[in-house]
């Protein structure tokens, strides 16, 4: 049975448009990738620690509009769940890097689906080359303390690098866990350098001028999968045994992967969910910070809401623009001897 701690907000009692000052710490066990409710006699969820409980019902993403902290509109998903695990009811989990956190006024609803599966991995498949202050190096060669360079200059020390170590059988089962191949040459620029294999929700950069104009900002960070719109980059039919690793820094990085700039661990609540124990273990001995309810990491750079990363890809598809047009050159781009 695999085991899934998130942050929860209980819905029951409270509705929408609602603030919500209380979220509960929410342990799920289940032995497969997809959350089921009710039809799924081998989920149970605990609140806060307390007894395990059944799921019952429907499980539900829906796309509700909420106020951040800040007071910045917003519409995003939310998993809902229901329990018979005291306090019952129903409970929704935000999205992975949402800015709905305690404090935060839930609105309304705006359109649902049935089901949602568990968080993905964010994390660099075996065999990929990282950009050092030594040269590329594979990543299942980096050692804590390695000095890797940044995607905007300058090199920074690494924490840990974690493993993830993805069966064939649990491959061949659960889709979601299959990586996104990025052809070499595909992001623009001759980048990535090399084929590049990343988890569906790992961040890569993207730096053009119709980013400036969308955000502000140059660059910004996007999931793979939402990339698989564009020509060379596609969720590869991968059913064997791989291994991921997860680079762990002081703070959210930018890091070259094939000479193309990838997001480091980003430490929010559903991407230390989705680590095994051990690693999950060692994050919160080194973070004990993220351990209290609505940490998380500053990203290095923006990183837009899902409808915009959609709306953001298919303009660059729709105008034929790579995605590292106004990349700025640096050194650390230059491919150099192999460690």
């Amino acid at each position: 049975m695999a085991t899934y701690t998130v942050e929860a907000f209980r819905w029951s009692g409270t509705g929408y448009n609602a603030l919500y000052n209380t979220s509960y710490t929410a342990v799920l066990d289940d032995n497969d990738g997809s959350f089921q409710g009710g039809s799924d006699a081998s989920e149970t969820v605990a609140i806060n620690g307390g007894a395990a409980g059944s799921t019952n019902s429907l499980p539900y993403a829906i796309n509700v509009s909420f106020t951040d902290t800040l007071g910045n509109p917003h519409v995003e998903p939310f998993f809902f769940f229901n329990t018979s695990a005291a306090p019952t009811g129903w409970y929704f989990v935000p999205a992975p890097g949402s800015a709905f956190t305690v404090g935060a006024t839930l609105g309304s609803y705006q359109s649902h689906t049935t089901g949602w599966t568990y968080s993905s991995v964010v994390c660099f498949a075996e065999g990929t080359m990282i950009e050092t202050d030594q040269g590329p190096c594979l990543v299942e060669r980096l050692e804590p303390d390695a000095r890797i360079a940044l995607a905007g200059g300058g090199f920074v020390s690494l924490r840990l690098n974690l493993l993830s170590a993805v069966s064939a059988a649990q491959m061949q089962e659960f889709e979601t866990l299959r990586p996104v191949m990025v052809r070499a040459g595909a992001l623009g620029g001759g980048l990535p350098l090399r084929d590049l294999r990343v988890s569906r929700q790992h961040r890569m950069q993207v730096s053009s001028a119709i980013t400036e104009r969308m955000f502000g900002s140059s660059d910004v960070l996007v999931a793979a999968i939402r990339l698989t719109e564009l020509p060379g980059i596609y969720v590869e039919d991968h059913q064997d045994a791989l291994n991921y690793h997860h680079l762990v820094f002081d703070h959210h990085q930018v890091v070259l992967a094939e000479g193309a700039p990838a997001e480091s661990f980003y430490t929010g609540r559903d991407a230390i969910a989705a680590l095994n124990p051990d690693a999950r273990g060692e994050i919160l001995t080194l973070f004990p910070q993220l351990a209290r309810k609505a940490r998380k990491m500053r990203p290095a750079i923006p990183i837009p809401e899902r409808v915009q990363q959609k709306q953001l890809i298919a303009r660059h598809l729709r105008n034929e623009k790579p995605l590292l047009s106004a990349l700025a050159p640096h050194d650390a781009l230059v491919p150099r001897a192999t460690l």
